[in-house]
């Protein structure tokens, strides 16, 4: 690191300090004055909660203004931006809200960050679409020596709470289907829980999320971990349900698949 980063690392460090005591002597040690400071602070807070509410609606529908405003700045304090676009902030917001009272209170809260979080990385994303040229691979060679490469886009998340019905309840444009998710968000976090895995994906411009069964969500982790076709199958072998050529229809329709390659 060079000098001219080092010093204004130095005093960003030294304005975070000033930012969060509410010490004059504390702010002017460190070579600032109170009311800039303050005029700072309340700048900063209101960007911060504005690009929370945009990376994590659903988590601030699901909140009172005061609860969200009061989570704001103590994730503020947890994990201060360093970088200037506020886009790219929020990253471990998942891992505060398990961390605080509410997060425990409510323990989809924070799982429902993570899928916020998801989509919101998948809506910046980079255009992606599949190799049609690497679908050859699949008649000219052998399972055990195929890989597939997902769309960058494409996230799994591992859940025991109603995520999909959770999100769809306060951002589906139907209003029946809202109604309709919302009833079944209910009903499901007042039951046994199930785990099961959360698709993200983008088919085109806006991303989207469903729930898988068991055994899609376990062929799908297989391949992510690199596993051969042939393992990430056998994995599957059992389940009458499944069937590749219907996943791989799928996985087309929704742009799930960047390309295959042999190893």
């Amino acid at each position: 690191m060079n000098n001219v980063a080092i010093k204004r690392d130095n005093e960003q460090q030294r304005l975070l300090e000033a930012i969060w005591h509410d010490d004059a002597s504390v702010i002017a040690l460190n070579g600032f004055e109170e009311q800039g400071i303050n005029i700072y602070r309340r700048n900063l807070f209101a960007n911060a909660q504005r690009a929370l509410s945009i990376s994590f609606p659903t988590v601030f529908e699901l909140l009172d203004s005061d609860v969200s405003e009061h989570l704001t700045k103590q994730f503020l304090r947890f994990s201060p931006p360093h970088q200037g676009d506020w886009a790219q902030w929020g990253h471990d917001f998942s891992a505060f809200i398990n961390t605080t009272e509410i997060g425990q209170d409510y323990a989809y809260l924070a799982d429902c960050a993570t899928l916020d979080w998801h989509v919101h990385r998948a809506l910046q994303g980079k255009d992606q679409v599949l190799d049609q040229t690497t679908l050859q691979l699949l008649a000219e060679g052998e399972p055990e020596h195929l890989v597939i490469i997902f769309n960058a886009n494409v996230q799994l998340l591992k859940t025991d709470y109603p995520l999909v019905d959770i999100f769809d309840a306060h951002h589906h444009q139907d209003k029946t289907q809202r109604e309709d998710a919302l009833n079944n968000a209910k009903q499901a976090l007042s039951s046994v829980l199930v785990a099961h895995d959360v698709l993200i994906y983008r088919p085109e411009f806006q991303p989207c999320i469903s729930r898988l069964i068991s055994s899609e969500g376990l062929f799908m982790q297989a391949l992510m971990a690199k596993k051969s076709l042939a393992e990430s199958l056998d994995l599957v072998s059992d389940d009458v349900h499944f069937s590749f050529e219907k996943w791989l229809l799928n996985a087309i329709k929704h742009n799930l698949i960047h390309y295959l390659k042999e190893i």
